[in-house]
């Protein structure tokens, strides 16, 4: 089973969170939800998500307006 893990700002900073089952949005916070119930609230938006590699990438909500580009990784 392939389950996500979530980066802040850069692919290449480690993960905030591995094993991610559930993902919601909730107006200027993602919320994440672990296969084993831990769960975190980033306040931010999601920038990308790569599907083939289970990788989801987040920006903080006064970061989210910078270039996708600039912020990859």
């Amino acid at each position: 089973m392939c389950l996500a893990k979530a980066y802040l700002n850069r692919w290449n900073n480690k993960p905030v969170l591995q094993d991610i089952a559930r993902m919601r949005l909730h107006g200027n916070q993602v919320e994440l939800e672990t296969l084993f119930g831990e769960e975190k609230v980033i306040p931010g938006r999601v920038v990308e998500i790569d599907f083939s590699t289970s990788k989801i990438l987040l920006a903080h909500s006064g970061e989210a307006n910078r270039g996708r580009h600039g912020n990859l990784s």
